[in-house]
């Protein structure tokens, strides 16, 4: 970020000498990977907190969302790691154990910090133990969202804070569509020229495990799943449950994503060819900027067990374990992650929901859709970050992914491809295992 102002030199008084000198603040880089549309705000926003800071002056290092993680792994190879990084919660146990940061809470002035104010689930990814080594400082809950106009032309009642698994599936089944306009409950509906589906999604990945628990099954078997039991008869009950809203409902996708089932790559919903179904919060922005589509969203369903879950996608801030300036670095992240900051950055923009409970309920806003922004506050008390977050975490995706489609497209049956599954996982994350 140039330097768009002068800026006061901080006296430091020698009193036994008689001077004053002047020092000049401290060169820090931040670096970040955000959208075109976060960085528009958010580069203001620095700037005024960087005037509000005599002791520092910050270059902001922006990275495409999409090659965060291989520039973030180059700079700490080189030894030319940014300062301070923000980084998807995804990535941040992979750069930790690499030696990539300092350890927050030794640092003087951390004590200060209002753990509590952050909502439940937001600082797993960046703690080891009882070491912390990164603040989140926003976070997108998935919710419930649906199509109103799909609903209506199909006689449907719209969900509801009381809506279960099984409510949505009746719902997604009337809210199907064919070619010809039927649904899977008329005679004649052809499954293999479905136009509308009622659910976007199905069981696709494995980050999935709140889709698994909201079914009575969890086939995380330690605490940072990275011991997998898919082969349990209940786990095996709870993805049958998904495979059969696809293969037998044809109310769901076994490829959501792609475009191979829908002809349009990306979301099904965002393509208006899907009633409903879990989206991050991020879909709002998208939503409101794209139109067309007169959606509201509601909370995640209530599971078999009486409970809500939901995922949660995060982003937080760490400082170089290499910087020069961990004292600035660390008013840096302060600021960057003070309740002010994120309401006035991220809540009130829209962008995503801020890490802490003081500060999350600036994103709700009736100026703007979807109606029921309150969903978005239950969300995120009841969210949980994608399991496993470990550093073996994206090898163990891309392994399996192709296996959970075969799986939901029936090429595989159930039992074999979870075992299948559970093999290849529990071999890749074998050594994320803690002693």
């Amino acid at each position: 970020m140039s330097r768009l102002r002068a800026r006061c030199f901080v006296l430091v008084f020698f009193p036994l000498l008689g001077l004053a000198l002047a020092q000049e603040p401290v060169r820090l880089t931040l670096m970040v990977g955000m959208t075109p549309q976060e960085l528009a705000s958010f580069r203001p926003a620095l700037e005024a907190l960087d005037a509000a800071h005599p002791e520092f002056v910050v270059d902001l290092e922006p990275v495409p969302q999409q090659s965060f993680a291989e520039r973030a792994n180059v700079r700490l190879a080189s030894g030319t790691l940014p300062d301070v990084v923000r980084m998807d919660g995804l990535v941040a146990q992979r750069l930790i154990q690499s030696g990539a940061f300092l350890e927050l809470s030794s640092l003087p002035g951390f004590d200060g910090v209002d753990l509590d104010d952050y909502f439940p689930g937001v600082l797993a990814p960046y703690r080891t133990g009882d070491a912390i080594w990164a603040l989140a400082d926003t976070a997108s809950p998935t919710m419930l969202f649906y199509d109103r106009a799909k609903f209506d032309a199909a006689g449907v009642a719209y969900p509801t804070d009381a809506w279960t698994y099984e409510d949505m599936r009746r719902a997604a089944v009337r809210l199907t569509r064919d070619a010809a306009g039927r649904s899977p409950l008329d005679g004649g509906f052809d499954p293999a020229r479905v136009v509308q589906w009622g659910w976007n999604n199905s069981l696709t990945m494995y980050w999935q495990r709140d889709l698994v628990q909201a079914l009575g099954a969890d086939w995380c078997a330690d605490v940072l799943c990275t011991t997998f039991a898919a082969t349990a008869p209940d786990v095996v009950a709870a993805v049958q449950w998904w495979a059969d809203l696809v293969q037998v409902d044809h109310a769901g996708l076994y490829a959501p994503f792609s475009g191979a089932q829908t002809g349009i790559p990306g979301s099904a919903f965002l393509a208006g060819v899907a009633a409903m179904g879990y989206h991050g919060f991020f879909a709002v922005g998208q939503l409101n900027a794209i139109g067309g589509i007169d959606y509201d969203v509601a909370p995640p369903l209530i599971g078999v067990d009486g409970r809500r879950r939901a995922s949660l996608s995060i982003n937080g801030y760490a400082i170089a374990a290499d910087t020069e300036h961990p004292r600035e670095a660390l008013a840096l992240l302060l600021a960057l992650t003070s309740p002010a900051f994120l309401a006035e950055t991220w809540g009130r923009p829209g962008h995503a929901v801020p890490a802490r409970r003081s500060a999350a309920p600036s994103v709700v806003d009736p100026a703007r859709a979807p109606a029921n922004q309150d969903a978005a506050l239950v969300a995120m008390e009841v969210g949980a970050v994608f399991h496993p977050f470990t550093p073996s975490a994206f090898e163990a995706y891309a392994l399996t992914v192709d296996l959970f489609a075969a799986m939901m497209r029936g090429d595989l049956p159930v039992a074999e491809a979870l075992s299948e599954i559970e093999r290849v996982l529990n071999e890749t994350l074998a050594g994320d295992r803690l002693p």
